[in-house]
């Protein structure tokens, strides 16, 4: 696994590192912040792009909140759902490998990501992600900020959902310093 110092990331795009930054501020007392710490409001052109998890187990990872625009990249809601569920075979346990190490280092992380159709068609994006502390202080949550799609493929969400997802890299970000 590689991991990346946060000041070295390359957000590739303003909003990813926005979203990082903001990340970053909360609960400056503590390596990883409390979930009721995360406002909205502070960043709600980004909202859109925002997706909460809940990490039960390597082989559940529960999206808690999933913003408009994933909703509309991946042509259907997708809350309450698992995560997993969209990776095929040995993408699956990476991205189980992935999420877990996020919540059990804890680590923050940066994927550039390819979502397949259900027709074939392939997007891409970027998605950054750091993790949270439940309300009991449990580190089992995670937020992360897609964005950077791609939108020059002509796909209709609703007729063509996304069917899976393919990580073509991941980098893991040291919260200390």
């Amino acid at each position: 696994m590689v991991y990346e110092k946060f000041d070295d990331v390359d957000w590739v795009t303003p909003d990813a590192k926005e979203f990082a930054y903001y990340w970053r501020s909360l609960d400056r007392d503590r390596v990883v912040p409390r979930r009721d710490s995360f406002d909205p409001v502070r960043i709600s052109p980004l909202l859109p792009g925002i997706a909460i998890y809940e990490v039960k187990s390597r082989d559940e990872i529960i999206y808690r909140l999933a913003g408009t625009a994933l909703v509309d990249k991946f042509g259907m809601e997708v809350t309450g759902k698992n995560f997993l569920d969209f990776w095929e075979g040995e993408g699956r346990e990476k991205a189980a490998n992935a999420m877990y190490e996020c919540v059990s280092r804890p680590c923050g992380m940066f994927s550039k990501l390819m979502g397949v159709s259900m027709n074939g068609r392939v997007e891409t994006s970027v998605a950054v992600g750091f993790p949270l502390l439940d309300k009991n202080e449990v580190c089992n949550r995670l937020v992360f900020y897609s964005s950077g799609f791609d939108y020059e493929n002509l796909r209709v969400p609703e007729e063509d959902q996304i069917q899976s997802l393919e990580a073509e890299q991941t980098i893991f970000i040291q919260l200390d310093d």
